[in-house]
């Protein structure tokens, strides 16, 4: 026989709600895992912003993978003491089998998903660089399949390094134009 709702309970009954609840509380591991998780970044991201010495060079070497898995592997050096002195993109021209040609810009985000547009933006200038070679052919044979699947029938894929000079602060006009080089180009097979 079930109790009305609102009727008062005996001292050893506990609320139907109290049943279900699930524990404020984790379990020991999952505490253990958040701290050790805390403690780790905390101490990577102290690391990579201690003076340069012997001592931080040698944290470093543990940290630095720790920092690029997770994304906080973050500097300074664009803003000072020596800004970057260019301004560098890298667009992808697909040629298509009926003669349009279409330019893929690197894809960023806004809101929620500018964490991802800020990787894919640190990516492009991986493809700007001069290491950035080893990049180029995955990533040309990515944008002829993001193509592909918006429709297009891509023949080529042209990997386009635009690039501008900063001039020194207060200079009219603050940069000189961008101009195009071309950097990569893949002939798409069979898609």
């Amino acid at each position: 026989m079930r109790r009305p709702r609102d009727a008062p309970r005996g001292p050893t009954e506990t609320a139907p709600e109290a049943e279900h609840e699930p524990a404020l509380v984790g379990s020991s591991r999952r505490r253990i895992a958040v701290t050790v998780f805390v403690t780790v970044t905390l101490a990577a991201v102290l690391t990579q912003h201690m003076p340069d010495s012997t001592i931080k060079t040698g944290l470093m070497t543990a940290a630095q993978p720790y920092l690029n898995l997770t994304g906080l592997d973050q500097t300074w050096s664009i803003f000072s003491p020596n800004p970057r002195g260019q301004t560098v993109y890298v667009l992808a021209r697909v040629e298509r089998a009926d003669g349009a040609v279409v330019v893929h810009p690197i894809p960023t985000g806004t809101g929620p998903s500018e964490y991802w547009g800020y990787r894919w933006q640190k990516y492009g200038e991986s493809l700007a660089e001069p290491g950035g070679r080893v990049l180029w052919r995955p990533y040309a044979e990515w944008v002829a399949g993001q193509d592909q699947l918006e429709g297009g029938r891509p023949v080529r894929v042209t990997l386009t390094r635009r690039v501008s000079v900063n001039l020194p602060p207060g200079s009219s006009p603050a940069a000189r134009p961008f101009v195009d080089e071309d950097i990569y180009t893949a002939t798409v097979r069979g898609r």
